[in-house]
């Protein structure tokens, strides 16, 4: 599958500038490509004076042109040109995200007004439709994966926000159970795809040590999705009966407009690579860009001087042994495992949260409202985490942090009663529960690094949010009407997903280390073992795994 990536540039030299240590201990050079050791040059990276002037200097040459171009820039350039990527690239793919989670999350508002009554629905049949759209997700999330890298993400995705703004508007005149299952599976088609084509694409627009917190920059849309949607769901139930509409259908109409818009703002300032950004709706119209072109060299240049695999990713085809690699690798199946139990654990959540507070005695809009802070304080908190993940580099233990909070919460909410608007500590575990950090864009950053070849990155995204996806078939069918108001049985079984999410990871964790370890004391015998070699810690040991 041939892909049109961001960076259309490709390292054909040495990376950085030479140090004295450098000089001293040359760099070896490969004998295929002439790129530096990553061993080497990373751990004399690693190791640099901050203070030393020359540390402050970078050098990579790339071919632009089809012309060899050395680049030669700054830290305080680098810093500048991220900057802008922070500020004007990666809030579209957040704001995306965040009308795409506010379409799926929308249901939790539109379950406490009249929508059950008016439909002839009942709650089951409304968390079978809730169901059809992760299935409708998982169906196409590798064919529509495979359009986008054959015309390019500034084409698809948003194409994609288009058309299922357009769906999201169409449910407003479901009528019964068929037409529900219907817009609900058409809905998660739609969506197909966009989460791991628009992780892979940050992944080429950042290096290994920023991506993690760009990723839950991405994912904040989702954690604040819940809060905006319940916001939305107050306000359109105020206007129920105006213009002859229910203030259901409000919901449908207000959300799919918005999307609709986001997806049109989205082709018009969505660029094909860094040096495409003065082209406002792909080229129809030219502007001046937000990257010059010396902005645009040093932002290709310092992407490949950390990861000389992305020099690639402009002629990158996916074959079947890369998405075997991901599949059959042993390291692959844990992350897939903590994504089935963790996220499920309280997925119901985002679907029955404001029917359960509603059950306390509220009014649908007053319900909606205190539906809201939780996911704001899980997005903050998450970006906190995150950061303190680049800067560590410890995964699994920012991962258990979340495990053992969220357990916490759901404990808390199964000895608790539900039976009335005075049982404020229901509600206050309710809000713990729902604050606890955003953890999935760690879970899967952190699946990505172990994996070297741009192809099985690319694979392993997919993978990943498939199961994601088919995760959420079920995680909301654990809150039946049968078991309310108490919801024991739900509480049983939200428990013991987190206990596997826990196990797993701590599990997964400590075999990375000893893999590592183990890595280590083979690499003296078997040098060949280099090209496995992920990242450096900041002792200088070479590992396989981060962890």
């Amino acid at each position: 599958m041939a892909s049109q990536q961001p960076q259309p540039a490709a390292v054909v030299a040495r990376s950085e500038s030479e140090t004295d240590a450098e000089k001293e201990v040359r760099v070896p050079q490969d004998e295929k490509s002439g790129t530096s050791s990553p061993r080497l040059s990373d751990s004399l990276k690693d190791n640099r004076n901050p203070e030393d002037p020359e540390d402050r200097i970078f050098r990579q040459v790339i071919t632009k042109d089809g012309k060899d171009v050395l680049v030669t820039w700054t830290k305080e350039e680098q810093a500048k040109v991220v900057r802008k990527a922070d500020f004007l690239f990666l809030p579209l793919f957040s704001v995306m995200f965040t009308w795409m989670a506010i379409d799926r999350a929308n249901v939790s508002g539109v379950l406490t007004s009249t929508f059950l009554k008016d439909t002839n629905m009942t709650r089951d049949q409304a968390n079978t439709g809730v169901s059809l759209l992760w299935l409708g997700i998982v169906l196409l999330e590798i064919p529509s994966n495979i359009v986008l890298h054959r015309i390019g993400p500034h084409y698809w995705i948003p194409a994609q926000v288009v058309i299922w703004g357009l769906i999201e508007v169409m449910q407003c005149f479901v009528t019964g159970p068929s037409g529900w299952y219907a817009a609900r599976l058409f809905l998660g088609l739609a969506e197909s795809g966009f989460l791991p084509g628009s992780l892979y694409t940050l992944s080429q627009w950042y290096t290994q040590d920023e991506i993690a917190t760009r990723t839950t920059a991405f994912f904040f849309g989702s954690s604040i999705a819940s809060a905006f949607g319940s916001l939305i769901s107050s306000g359109a139930l105020l206007l129920e009966g105006k213009q002859g509409i229910l203030g259901w259908q409000w919901i449908f109409i207000i959300c799919g407009v918005s999307t609709i818009a986001t997806g049109i703002l989205a082709f018009a300032f969505l660029p094909k690579s860094p040096y495409h950004t003065g082209n406002l709706f792909s080229g129809l119209i030219k502007y001046r860009g937000w990257f010059s072109e010396r902005e645009a060299d040093v932002f290709t240049a310092r992407i490949i001087r950390k990861d000389s695999n992305k020099k690639h990713t402009s002629s990158m085809t996916i074959k079947w042994k890369d998405i075997t690699d991901v599949l059959l690798n042993w390291a692959t199946w844990p992350y897939l495992i903590a994504c089935l139990s963790g996220l499920q654990s309280i997925n119901g959540l985002s679907t029955w949260g404001a029917t359960i507070i509603k059950s306390l005695g509220f009014s649908s809009i007053t319900a909606n409202l205190l539906n809201a802070p939780g996911p704001i304080i899980a997005g903050t908190l998450g970006l906190v985490l995150s950061s303190l993940v680049d800067r560590y580099k410890r995964y699994g233990y920012a991962i258990l942090f979340v495990g053992i909070w969220t357990l916490a919460g759901i404990i808390a909410l199964y000895h608790l009663p539900v039976t009335s608007q005075t049982s404020w500590s229901f509600y206050a575990a309710y809000l713990v529960t729902q604050a606890s950090p955003s953890w999935q864009p760690i879970n899967v950053t952190w699946l990505s690094l172990n994996f070297k070849s741009p192809q099985q990155r690319a694979i392993a995204y997919a993978v990943y949010m498939g199961c994601s996806n088919l995760g959420g078939t079920y995680g909301n069918q654990v809150f039946r009407g049968s078991d309310a108001p108490l919801y024991h049985k739900a509480w049983i079984a939200c428990l013991s997903l987190a206990a596997v999410w826990i196990a797993t990871v701590l599990m997964q964790t400590t075999i990375f280390q000893l893999a590592n370890r183990r890595f280590r004391n083979r690499l003296a015998a078997e040098p060949e073992l280099d090209a496995k070699v992920v990242w450096t810690d900041g002792r200088g040991r070479l590992a396989r795994y981060y962890w």
